[in-house]
């Protein structure tokens, strides 16, 4: 006995059809849902959050080993730090600094303070817009996004966008772009690269650069009564005076009421670890 396929209205076929296009609507929405909230997840505080741009404490990556945070720095040495950074290959084929001189008094005291805030498991990402190319600030907006931490003495700083166009007026009146910070899983997709200087390349990527914390600029040294100036401590005190600055920025923060008691005790036992 034969039977015969039965054969839908169209009116019908094509509901089935609207369903289907719905539920796959759905499931692609409740996906980017998903993918959004877990990034926000990561964030634990806002530093500094102007509408195009953010300095915030992130958890830090899965698998990471632990920072050596808290960690203190003055505004001064960070921005003459980061002033330091050059890349070649984006808005121009030679070096040019990474940031102007403007987006570094815009950022650097929210970093400074998000550094010593931010605990082991934490890191400190930006994102900061400004003029980049042959007019300088006037040239066509752009931004610059990365991650910072300190770990084994060294600050690293790991890039994602690097002088990366956009126009205001494509934003509308929603919300503004996000401005992903570097990653240490995974490198940049770019055509631009670091240039180190007095730093160094992490693993040969082109979009992580590490500077020797023992190095970095600070306050002048005491000369003596000759002139001569007094002579550094050894090399292997470094990682005491570290220690003593993280306790001494923790001890601030707890003066402050800006950490409790439990967040105290919890950073300072891991600080001490590091002896």
């Amino acid at each position: 006995m034969m039977i015969k396929p039965t054969r839908l209205p169209a009116g019908s076929l094509l509901g089935v059809v609207v369903r289907i296009a719905f539920l796959v609507g759905v499931a692609t929405g409740l996906s980017a849902c998903g993918l959004m909230a877990a990034s926000d997840q990561q964030i634990v505080r806002y530093e500094y959050r102007p509408r195009f741009g953010y300095v915030r404490i992130e958890r830090i990556e899965a698998g990471a080993p632990d920072n050596a945070h808290p960690f203190g720095i003055s505004v001064d040495a960070l921005s003459q730090t980061l002033a330091s950074l050059k890349v070649a290959g984006g808005v121009s084929k030679s070096a040019v600094p990474m940031f102007s001189e403007r987006e570094l008094k815009e950022i650097v005291p929210h970093l400074v303070a998000a550094l010593a805030k931010a605990g082991p498991k934490e890191d400190v990402t930006f994102a900061v817009t400004g003029g980049h190319g042959l007019f300088g600030a006037y040239s066509a907006r752009s931004v610059t996004s990365g991650r910072l931490f300190v770990r084994d003495r060294q600050l690293n700083v790991i890039f994602r966008l690097v002088h990366d166009l956009f126009e205001d007026g494509e934003l509308g009146g929603g919300m503004p772009p996000v401005f992903p910070p570097g990653s240490r899983a995974y490198r940049a997709d770019v055509n631009w690269r670091l240039v180190p200087g007095n730093s160094h390349l992490a693993d040969k990527r082109t979009d992580w650069v590490m500077l020797d914390t023992t190095t970095l600029p600070g306050p002048k040294e005491k000369t003596g009564g000759t002139g001569a100036v007094a002579p550094a401590g050894p090399a292997a005190d470094s990682r005491y005076q570290e220690i003593e600055n993280r306790l001494n920025a923790l001890d601030r923060l707890k003066a402050k009421g800006l950490i409790t008691e439990e967040e105290y005790s919890e950073r300072r036992r891991a600080i001490l670890q590091g002896l």
